[in-house]
This record gives C-alpha cells, sequence and structure tokens, in this order.
C-alpha cells in the first residue's frame, strides 16, 4: 500500500489569503496561527500589524467570558508585534485590576499620560478614581499629578471628609467644584443624592447601571427605605453592604442584632421564629405592637400560648374566639369559622364600646366573603345595621338583587341607597338606570340632573338626560301634541354631547317634519338621516321601522322608500352595529311589541347573517342576553343552536333550552330536564356560577310546576356513556316520544328491578329471546346506557305499558343485532 502524506501548503499568497479569510471571518484564534507562520517565511510589517489585532480582539473576545488571565497573555503578545500607543492599553490595565495584578497594575498605570487619563479613558479613569478612595490609595501616586483626575480626586476627598465631619455647606461646595465630565462624576451624583433626600430615588436613577459606582448608588437607594421594604431589602445584601446601611442608618446595637437574627433566619421564617423575635426584640417597636403581632400569630402558632402569656398576659375572650375563627378558616370549615365570628361578635356587644360596632360590621362583611351569593347578601345587610355608611355595602347588594333578577328588593334597597347617599354620582347612576329601564323618563331626568349639578361634565347623566328628552318627544308625537315636541328636541341637542347624539336629533326632526309638517320633504329627510346613520339596508330598515312605530308613523311607506334589504349579508361590523342599536333601542323604547314588530322586518337577512358569518361566541352571547330580555324566542332558538353546535358550554344550553319551550321551563321535556341538571353541574364545578344560577333557576321553574317530578333511578340515565351526547341521542330516539308520566310510573319499577337483576341474569333472559349472542355482554360493558334501556324495556313489560320499543329495536340501535355476527367495538 502506497502511503504518501499530503504536503502543506507552502505557497505564501495560499497562506495570507486563508489568513485574511480567517480574520474577516472573526476566526481571530486560526488567524493568528497563519500570521505566525507567514511571519516565518518574511518579516512583513503588515503581517506584523495584523497579528497584532488578532491577538487584541481574541483577547478581548476571552474577557468577555471571564477568561481575564488568559486575555493578559495574549494582549501582552500583541505588543510584540505593534508599537506604542498600544491599542485596548485601557481594557488591558483592567483587566490586571480584575486580575488583582498589583505589581502589573502599578507599573502600566505609570506609563499614562494625563491626556489618556482626563479624556482617551473614562472607563479606566472611574475605575481607577474608585480604587484609589477604597483598597489601594496609594495609586494616586502613580498617576499623573498634572492631570485633572488628581485635582478631582483632591476635591472628592475633601467633599468626603466634610460629609463625615457633617459640614454641608463645604461638602456642597467641594462638589459644585466638581466638572460634569469628571472621572467622579457618577460619585457626585450619589453624594447630591445623600443631600436630596426628598426624591434620593429621582437623583440616583441618573446613575448608569454600567458605573464602577452603581452599587453604591443602590445601596444608598436601600438606605431611603423604612420597615418591612428595607428589611426585605437587607437581607439580600452581605455583610458589608449591610453595615454600611447600618452606619448610614444610624442603627444601634439592638437593632443590628436584630437584623442579624433575621438576615440568618430569612429563609426558614416560620410563625414560631416570628413569634419567638417578637418578643426578643419587642422594644425595638413596643410591647403593644409586640402583643398584636403576636396575637396574630397565635392563629397558626399555637403552641405559643405559653410564652404569650407570660409576656403579655392571658388572651382575652374575644382574641382567643377570633384566633379559633382564623383557624377553622384555614382548614376551610366555614361552619366553625362562622360559629367563633358570632362569638367574637358577641363579646364586642358585651363590651358595649361605641367603636365596636364597625369591627362587627367588618366580622360580618368578612364571613360573607366565604358564602354564597345569596347568604352573602343576608350578611351584608346585617352589616349595615352596625356601619351604615359604608356605599360600597349598599352597591353590593344591589348587584346581587339585579344579578338574581328580584326586581322587588332591587327597588327597595335602591330606594335606601339614595336615601342615605343623595348625592353620591354611583348610587345616581344606579338610579337612572332603573328609572331608564321602568320608562319613567322624568325620574330618570330627575336623577340625571343631580348628577351634573355636582359633576357638569358627567357623560352618562348628558345621555340620559338626552335619551330622555327624545323618548319625550316621541311620545308627544304619538298623541299628536305637535306644539311641545320642538322644545324637547331642542333640549336634547342643546347638551352637545357628539355627532352620533346629533344624528338621532335630526331623524326625530325629520320625522317630525313628516308626520307633522310636509310629507314628501320629511321623507326625504328621512333617507338622507338615515343614510348618515347606517351604510347598510338592514341596520336602515330595522331604525326605520323602530323611529316609525315609536312615534306612530305608518311603516310600510317608509321602508318602501329605503333600498331592499331581505336579500343583504350583513358584516361582522355591520351585525355588530345592529346590535348595538337594537340593545340601545331595548333600553329606550316604550314597550317591547314594538321591537318584536321592527325585527320582523330584518328576521330573514339576521338568520341569514348567522347562517352565513363565522361571527365570534362573545357577539352571539351578546345577541342573546338582548333577545333574552326581549323574548324574541324565535331569533333566540336559532342563534343559540348555532352556537351550541359550535361551542357546546352549558350557557349555550341555558338559551337553547329556554328559547325552545319559549321561556317556560315547566314545558320541558324529560330530554330537557336532564340536560339542564347535566349543565348546571358542570357549570358550578367549572365555577361558571352565573349560568350556573340562570341554569338553576329553570331547574326550579320546572320542579314548581312539577314537584312530584324528582326522578330516582332515571335521573342517572344519561350522561354515563363515554360521549353523553351520544348517550342522550340515543336514549331520545328510542324514547323520546315517551311524555315524562310515563317515566315517572316507570321509576320506582326500574329502580326495584336493577336492585333485583344482575347483568349477567339480564343477559341471559335476553339470550332465551334473541339467541346466543355474547355480544350483548360485551356491548353492555362498553356502553353502560345499553343497561338502563333494556331495564326500561323490562320494566314497561312488567308493568303492561305499550311503550313501542321492542328489545331488538334497543340491540339495533346500539349496533348488537339479533344475528350480528361481530360487534362494531
Amino acid at each position: 500500500m502506497n502511503n504518501k502524506r499530503t504536503a502543506a501548503p507552502t505557497d505564501t499568497n495560499s497562506l495570507e489569503l486563508r489568513a485574511q479569510a480567517q480574520l474577516s471571518a472573526g476566526k481571530y484564534k486560526e488567524a493568528i496561527g497563519f500570521y505566525k507562520t507567514l511571519l516565518q517565511t518574511s518579516d512583513s510589517n503588515e503581517w506584523h500589524e495584523k497579528l497584532a489585532y488578532c491577538y487584541v480582539q481574541r483577547a478581548s473576545a476571552l474577557a468577555a467570558k471571564g477568561m481575564i488571565k488568559e486575555a493578559v497573555v495574549l494582549w501582552a503578545n500583541h505588543c510584540q508585534h505593534a508599537q506604542p500607543p498600544y491599542a485596548a492599553y485601557d481594557q488591558y490595565i483592567i483587566w490586571l485590576i480584575l486580575s488583582k495584578n498589583k505589581t502589573g497594575i502599578a507599573e502600566n498605570i505609570r506609563q499614562l499620560s494625563a491626556q489618556q487619563l482626563d479624556k482617551d479613558y473614562p472607563a479606566l479613569a472611574a475605575i481607577l478614581g474608585l480604587l484609589a478612595l477604597t483598597e489601594y490609595p496609594e495609586f494616586a501616586l502613580d498617576l499623573p499629578q498634572d492631570s485633572a483626575f488628581i485635582a478631582h480626586l483632591q476635591l472628592v476627598k475633601t467633599a468626603l471628609q466634610a460629609y463625615q465631619d457633617n459640614d454641608l455647606a463645604k461638602l456642597e461646595e467641594s462638589l459644585r467644584q466638581l466638572p460634569y465630565r469628571s472621572a467622579f462624576r457618577d460619585l457626585r451624583t450619589a453624594l447630591i443624592a445623600l443631600l436630596n433626600l426628598a426624591e434620593p430615588a429621582q437623583v440616583l436613577a441618573k446613575i448608569p447601571k454600567h458605573s464602577v459606582y452603581s452599587g453604591f448608588a443602590q445601596l444608598l437607594l436601600v438606605s431611603t427605605f423604612a420597615g418591612a421594604e428595607l428589611a426585605k431589602k437587607l437581607v439580600e445584601l452581605n455583610c458589608t453592604q449591610r453595615s454600611i446601611i447600618s452606619n448610614i442608618k444610624g442603627f444601634n446595637k439592638t437593632q443590628i442584632e436584630f437584623l442579624e437574627h433575621l438576615t440568618r433566619q430569612h429563609e426558614h421564617l416560620s410563625d414560631k421564629v416570628k413569634f419567638n423575635m417578637a418578643i426578643q426584640y419587642q422594644s425595638l417597636y413596643g410591647t403593644e405592637l409586640a402583643k398584636n403581632y403576636c396575637q396574630q400569630l397565635l392563629a397558626n402558632y399555637s403552641a405559643g400560648y405559653k410564652d404569650f402569656t407570660k409576656h403579655f398576659g392571658a388572651v382575652d375572650a374575644f382574641e382567643e374566639n377570633r384566633i379559633k375563627a382564623l383557624l377553622a378558616e384555614r382548614k376551610d370549615n366555614s361552619y366553625d369559622a362562622e360559629y367563633y365570628w358570632r362569638l367574637c361578635i358577641k363579646a364586642l356587644i358585651v363590651e358595649g364600646a361605641a367603636e365596636n360596632d364597625l369591627k362587627i360590621a367588618l366580622i360580618l362583611r368578612h364571613i360573607s366573603q366565604r358564602e354564597e351569593l345569596a347568604e352573602q347578601t343576608e350578611l351584608l345587610i346585617e352589616s349595615l345595621q352596625y356601619d351604615a355608611e359604608d356605599r360600597d355595602i349598599y352597591v353590593q347588594i344591589l348587584s346581587y338583587y339585579q344579578q338574581a333578577e328580584m326586581t322587588k328588593d332591587y327597588k327597595l334597597w335602591l330606594t335606601k341607597a339614595l336615601e342615605k347617599f343623595p348625592q353620591d354620582i354611583s348610587v345616581l347612576t344606579l338610579a337612572v338606570r332603573e328609572a331608564m329601564r321602568n320608562k319613567t323618563y322624568k325620574k330618570a331626568s330627575q336623577y340625571a340632573m343631580t348628577i351634573l349639578k355636582i359633576d357638569p361634565l358627567n357623560t352618562f347623566a348628558k345621555q340620559a338626560l338626552f335619551s330622555s328628552h327624545l323618548a319625550h318627544a316621541r311620545r308627544l308625537m304619538r298623541e299628536k301634541s305637535y306644539h311641545l315636541v320642538e322644545k324637547e328636541i331642542k333640549l336634547a341637542e342643546v347638551l352637545n354631547i357628539g355627532k352620533a347624539y346629533t344624528k338621532q336629533s335630526q331623524l326625530l326632526r325629520a320625522f317630525f317634519c313628516y308626520a307633522h309638517e310636509d310629507k314628501g320633504r320629511g321623507l326625504q329627510l328621512i333617507m338622507d338621516a338615515l343614510a348618515n346613520l347606517h351604510a347598510d339596508p338592514v341596520n336602515m330598515h330595522f331604525h326605520a321601522s323602530m323611529a316609525a312605530l315609536s312615534v306612530g308613523v305608518p311603516v310600510a311607506t317608509i321602508l318602501r322608500a329605503l333600498p331592499p334589504a331581505q336579500e343583504y349579508l350583513l358584516s361582522a361590523s355591520e351585525f355588530t352595529q345592529f346590535m348595538q342599536l337594537l340593545e340601545k333601542i331595548t333600553n329606550e323604547a316604550d314597550n317591547d311589541e314594538q321591537i318584536h314588530k321592527a325585527l320582523e322586518k330584518v328576521k330573514a337577512p339576521l338568520k341569514k347573517a348567522l347562517t352565513s358569518q363565522d361571527f365570534a361566541e362573545s357577539i352571539l352571547l351578546s345577541l342573546c342576553k338582548i333577545l333574552e330580555k326581549l323574548k324574541h324566542f324565535e331569533l333566540l332558538r336559532h342563534c343559540a343552536k348555532l352556537a351550541f353546535a359550535q361551542w357546546k358550554k352549558p350557557i349555550w344550553v341555558y338559551y337553547r333550552i329556554y328559547a325552545d319551550n319559549n321561556g317556560k321551563p315547566e314545558d320541558c321535556t324529560f330530554r330537557e330536564l336532564m340536560s339542564l341538571q347535566r349543565y348546571h353541574e358542570q357549570a358550578m364545578q367549572s365555577k361558571d356560577f352565573q349560568t350556573g344560577m340562570l341554569l338553576e333557576k329553570l331547574l326550579d321553574r320546572y320542579y314548581q310546576v312539577h314537584p312530584q317530578r324528582g326522578m330516582g333511578f332515571l335521573d342517572g340515565l344519561f350522561g354515563v356513556g363515554n360521549d353523553e351526547e351520544q348517550a342522550i341521542d340515543r336514549m331520545d330516539a328510542l324514547f323520546g316520544h315517551l311524555p315524562d308520566e310515563i317515566f315517572i310510573k316507570l321509576d320506582k319499577t326500574i329502580e326495584s328491578l336493577s336492585k333485583k337483576t344482575s347483568v349477567d341474569q339480564l343477559v341471559s333472559d335476553l339470550m332465551k329471546r334473541v339467541g346466543n349472542n355474547q355480544n350483548i355482554m360485551l356491548a353492555i360493558m362498553q356502553e353502560p346506557e345499553l343497561f338502563s334501556a333494556l331495564m326500561i324495556v323490562k320494566a314497561a313489560d312488567k308493568l303492561g305499558i305499550n311503550i313501542d320499543v321492542s328489545i331488538d329495536e334497543v340491540l339495533e340501535c346500539y349496533g348488537v343485532g339479533k344475528n350480528a355476527g361481530s360487534f362494531p367495538f
């Protein structure tokens, strides 16, 4: 075998090209090797320069990785191939400082000129300044004495001595003489922060993070903190840093001991440690504060009772029960917690001190936070007996009654809130909304005027007042009191609340002209106003219909003059505009019948948009809320069905069943009842309490009408398989035609049979009827609801009830034919 080594390339031109390529690519280590080889062939100045450059770049790269000693060696190598002044000389000295090469530092700083120290090397000058003031004051002797640096160093020393001597005037004078470009400028800023104690953080923020004085600045910033914030920062510092802060803050011996104790324990700061430290160092913050703090800890550290009694005396009845209540809460035992809180309340009542009323109210409000909304509201109402001045509690109570649709209670508490806070804008706002809901526009105007007296710029009050004036104008037009209409429109317009509202008043003026002055001119004004309000015909038709109905003008004449709307497909933005218009009209219209008539005119394009466009769930949810309020079940059914098919959430079950039964849940089918129960449970488990309350309301209404229909065995029939919807569909296909009365009759018999009949027995009986089909047992194991379906048929046979469903039909529905050779599962 002929082994021949490939000869190393010796061509100088080739080597130079490769060296240049490595240098250009930033591969300085490889470039150094090539240039060293080249220099063995010829002593070229250009190659020396490039080799020196590569050494410096390689040194900088290693220093950036923390390899300081290696960087120092490489930089020293570059000097063999370069002439003074050397590149990155300041960086080299900084590396010597970082490697603590004191001899090398002294030797090199002697070579620095005043120009280099004062102007060329600002970063190095700042570091040397710090060292000259701290670890190495002797470095100042090796630096050029004619430099500005040395003069500034003397000024800084004078300033620091003045600070120590508390001679603020001399300190300020010294700092004033330091120029902005001085190597000590950041130290100057830090010392100014000490003088400007009112806003030290703003001054210290001027010191950049890369400054050698940034650590000192952070310590100064920490020294401005107090209390828990200061303690939190101090335990994160080292011993030297804490000592500096202690000196700045003027801590005494006990405070320093406390700080060191806290630092040692802060990672294991248990309640026991905190309790013992509070007792040990109570001289720092007083016996009363230490006692209160330790009482708080007893809720978690019950072993401290003995020490507490020793140092502070016995715990009184109130505190003992308060601690027990807190302990019960930590165990999530609301029943015991409320019991002990009630004992606390009892103790406060017995004590009879005037200030105890507020404590009782706060306890009741605390208890309420762990209760369901109904019980929570009762406790909040009880708390008002002791503190009736908390406006937010009234608002919480009103919020619950509004959400629960308890209109009578809502109105009662709104009256109480208005009596208590007649000048409170938030309460008056609720009163305006309620008056608008009830179409009592005179009251709404009065409340809105009251708000505007308090807050003349309140936009909501202006909007409410505007709507009230227009609503009154529309009523006057229906009554043909035309001479008063102009006045109401002007009162609305004078509020001057924006172009959108001006357009509304213009539309009403157009209808006023049509009804009372000139029909031809009025019709044209109506067309112009609608075109100014809407870009699409659907919104035009709906708005025109509603406006015409509200003022008593024939609708058909107006609609004939508009572009056709029946085939128009609304975009998402146009649909959103329609919803906003519908919601506004729903809140302002005198009766829902008019809205139903107006919706009838645009029902087709609305359904088309819902079916054809992929609207966001939030849009459909908003629409359903409005349609529910209007009781427009046809559109609500259409919307809820589409939404449920896509999202299958409890809220869509609520709207679907509510709409399917035209707002009468008592007419629910058995399947719908089961769906309500299942999705109610799902909503509560997912903490969607608002939807849970809505579903519960439907269930309550159903059982109020049908109290005897609380199912037993059949309650659990649906939703036991792997696919709950599929299970319900199969059961509905088999037994959906049966009235609820039949299910009620079957229920007890099924429950009795299920206790006596095992799966094996049922399968054995079936085999006698349908043949030896082993797939039946496998099917029941895979689909447990098959057993339930078979038990319904068996119970019907026993009672002699003809349900028009045979065993074969049940088996076929679940894919188990009489002569089936295999089972699909």
